[in-house]
């Protein structure tokens, strides 16, 4: 029913969200008159609901208690997709709450999506709408320590082998980490505290460097200072063993760990979005109240880019959205179009992502899409381990990012080796990459021997042959000269 109704619309985003403990307050708002300066906290533990998390509204600015009774707001916690997951209304400040398991638990893909909490508060005692983004960002710092097994060979199943990790910051780490393996061959990391008084949360990020120092992400856990914490990898030590020339050089394996926890502090943005003229004249009323506005605005110069991406980091004034099969990315028409022709096309004809206004991608995973979308908005890519770069790779070809996909090609190039480079050919010639191809072509023809007596080739024979005839002529035609 209030649906409908003008009102003012603060949406607030709790970034890093999995550091926040006890109270977290989002940065204090301007709400039309007569109520002023406005503040919305969130408490992961609240004294009056044990089983609950809460939000509050709280009234900043010095006015009337009647004034209190009559703030006709809702409140609610928002998915994804913008929806409403749990939803208050009231004509009192009261609380937002839910339940710890669903929060925590069995929705905890709901409530926190890529990290952040996003909270609305609406306020119908308005006579235009205006919308407020608010953001509290809970600062991180990451820490990296690099540690190796010697003769990696030898180490035996239910054994634990310390890890000895340095820091090139010279930080000493207050965990030792041991790596067991078990009789099966699975690999897994052990991160124990050094002192028992250590509670402060942690997340640890576990890679193994390859032979080039390429990062290979293997493992994921959090600290969370109860007990020791044990990761399981994603890579064997069968599988090292198989490609030792490319992960074990000297029968040494190196592993990577990150580190990261919160700093202690926290950073708060807000920004207002105008739709007329009355809607300034409401805030500028707001201003000659005891509220101090020069805190909200920023002079700092920033770059297009970086306004782009700040409009796509925020969700701000987005029309359409991307939807995958876990996450939903709202966006932009118009860059979509720019950067896409497939885009383009969707949101120029009579297609269903025109009249919806979404964008269905179920063959992409979350992180692919997010770094897509990332570089059409700023034009920049970081650096890629070899599966993100494939992935990449084909977002770019399917929605002919031109651009993108040539950035990807050069990094394919940079990360072929033995076990990759059948399977890098056959990615060339599905999306006709003929530059990308003729580097696969003289790699395998500079290493024949290896190639063609491994796994991976027997397995490409069998289900390429027409293109492994193709291969063997190229070898064949460059061995004679």
């Amino acid at each position: 029913m209030t649906e409908n109704r003008e009102c003012f619309t603060f949406i607030w985003k709790i970034k890093n969200f999995g550091f926040c403990d006890g109270r977290t307050d989002s940065p204090e708002f301007i709400a039309p008159i007569p109520f002023g300066k406005l503040q919305l906290s969130f408490f992961t533990n609240s004294k009056i609901y044990d089983d609950c998390v809460a939000c509050y509204i709280d009234i900043k600015s010095k006015a009337p208690e009647s004034l209190q009774c009559r703030l006709n707001c809702e409140l609610s916690f928002l998915d994804c997709d913008e929806s409403v997951l749990v939803e208050f209304v009231t004509v009192n400040v009261d609380a937002l709450t839910a339940k710890r398991e669903e929060f925590y638990l069995s929705k905890k893909d709901q409530f926190i999506c890529n990290y952040t909490l996003t909270i609305r508060c609406r306020i119908w005692n308005s006579e235009e709408s205006i919308s407020c983004f608010g953001e509290t960002r809970i600062e991180t710092e990451c820490k990296t320590y690099i540690g190796t097994i010697k003769e990696f060979d030898s180490i035996n199943p239910t054994q634990k082998y310390p890890v000895c990790m340095d820091s090139s910051s010279n930080a000493r780490s207050l965990f030792s980490f041991n790596l067991s393996v078990s009789a099966s061959g699975k690999l897994d990391i052990e991160v124990s505290p050094t002192k028992s008084e250590i509670t402060l949360r942690r997340i640890f990020n576990i890679f193994i460097l390859d032979k080039c120092k390429d990062k290979v992400k293997c493992g994921l856990g959090k600290f969370l200072g109860e007990k020791p914490l044990r990761i399981s990898l994603t890579i064997s030590k069968d599988f090292l063993i198989k490609y030792r020339e490319q992960y074990l050089p000297m029968n040494q394996l190196t592993i990577l760990c990150e580190e990261i926890f919160a700093e202690g502090k926290t950073t708060k943005e807000i920004e207002y979005v105008f739709d007329s003229q009355d809607n300034q004249k409401v805030i500028s009323e707001a201003k000659r109240t005891d509220i101090s506005f020069e805190e909200y605005h920023s002079e700092d110069l920033t770059s297009l880019k970086d306004d782009l991406i700040s409009m796509f980091r925020g969700s701000i004034l987005c029309d359409t959205k991307i939807k995958t099969g876990n996450a939903i990315f709202p966006a932009h028409i118009t860059v979509l179009s720019a950067r896409s022709p497939v885009f383009k096309s969707m949101f120029t004809t009579d297609m269903k992502e025109k009249t919806n206004h979404c964008v269905d991608i179920d063959d992409l995973d979350d992180d692919t899409v997010s770094r897509m979308l990332l570089f059409m908005y700023s034009d920049s890519l970081d650096d890629l381990e070899y599966e993100s770069a494939k992935n990449l790779y084909y977002a770019a070809d399917k929605y002919n990012i031109v651009s993108l996909k040539h950035r990807c090609s050069n990094l394919l190039k940079q990360k072929i080796f033995i076990p990759n480079c059948c399977d890098i050919l056959f990615l060339a010639e599905k999306h006709q990459d003929n530059d990308l191809k003729r580097v696969a072509h003289d790699y395998i023809t500079k290493n024949d021997e290896e190639v063609f007596f491994s796994d991976e080739w027997k397995n490409f024979e069998k289900d390429h042959p027409q293109l492994a005839i193709e291969v063997f002529r190229s070898v064949y035609i460059q061995k004679k000269k």
